[in-house]
């Protein structure tokens, strides 16, 4: 890591609740209008990145391992939901954060985001390779 993230990092990431990130449309997930769970995990790990920009080295990414958080509070659309990330910990190229989300009236939402740091290239050269094993074969029945 390129003199590497450190403890006390932080990072934000905001959003407005609509129809792409609430559980009934966007998300497909039960008939509430309401800002869906994975939209705000999705917006903590936003928030995560954003808090060790530039403190990577350039080859390196930072991938989500771990996510463990509660949503505890309801959003309508039309708030704003922002979402924090404070580096906590360093061990290593594994980086833990405690990451929060607020509306525009009180917190919805807490917990812990783990991310490790890898060497981009061969992270995404060991992904793309995973393809070759995975695509259906297409033929005749009993080719």
């Amino acid at each position: 890591m390129n003199g590497g993230p450190r403890i006390g990092l932080a990072g934000e990431a905001r959003t407005r609740v609509g129809e792409k990130n609430i559980a009934s449309s966007g998300y497909k997930q039960g008939p509430l209008p309401v800002f869906a769970t994975p939209a705000m995990v999705a917006l903590m790990e936003k928030a995560a990145l954003r808090a060790v920009e530039g403190y990577l080295a350039p080859a390196e990414i930072a991938v989500g391992s771990m996510v463990q958080v509660r949503h505890f509070r309801a959003t309508p659309p039309g708030m704003e939901v922002v979402a924090t990330a404070k580096l906590v910990e360093v061990c290593g190229t594994r980086l833990l954060f405690e990451v929060e989300a607020f509306n525009e009236k009180e917190k919805i939402g807490g917990g812990l985001h783990e991310r490790i740091v890898v060497p981009a290239g061969e992270f995404v050269a060991k992904s793309a390779s995973k393809a070759e094993f995975t695509q259906p074969k297409i033929g005749k029945p009993g080719s």
